[in-house]
């Protein structure tokens, strides 16, 4: 439990001092975005590291600075991105194709709620399923339906 709380606050400092991606990580050209979403999946939202680099390349960094907060003692297991600066207004960003990404590809992950200030947005495994039309873990599962989805995403 100790050491669950010390990685929980090592990726809150970590997030919070690194909390951008690095230039062009949103930007890259899809195959080489597949290819690093793909690598950097994983089975539990209690591989902080992991999730924090995820977080990152699903695209929350260049919205702002943020920092991570994991729900990893029981079900659901949830992921809070609070951010302490955003670059836009918070109802001018649209969070649902990260938070889609980050529960397709964390294999455990029920939830991804975004705050800023007074201001949230939640999103659940069932309701990005529902959106998409077939369970958003196939995101996780299948390299050509991640793929896919980045295709439909852009566009």
């Amino acid at each position: 439990m100790l050491r669950a709380q010390v990685a929980v606050g090592a990726l809150l400092i970590a997030v919070t001092l690194g909390g951008c991606a690095p230039s062009g990580a949103e930007k890259s050209d899809p195959p080489n975005r597949v290819q690093s979403l793909w690598s950097a999946r994983t089975d539990f939202v209690g591989d902080s590291s992991r999730v924090a680099e995820l977080a990152d390349q699903a695209g929350f960094g260049p919205a702002g600075t943020y920092s991570l907060a994991l729900q990893t003692k029981q079900a659901p297991y949830a992921m809070t991105v609070a951010f302490d600066h955003l670059d836009k207004p918070f109802d001018d960003v649209d969070f649902s194709a990260n938070a889609t990404l980050m529960l397709g590809l964390v294999s455990n992950l029920d939830m991804v709620s975004v705050t800023a200030d007074d201001h949230s947005y939640s999103l659940t495994a069932s309701a990005a399923s529902t959106s998409l039309g077939f369970d958003v873990k196939e995101l996780g599962r299948d390299e050509t339906k991640l793929e896919a989805y980045l295709d439909l995403a852009r566009d």
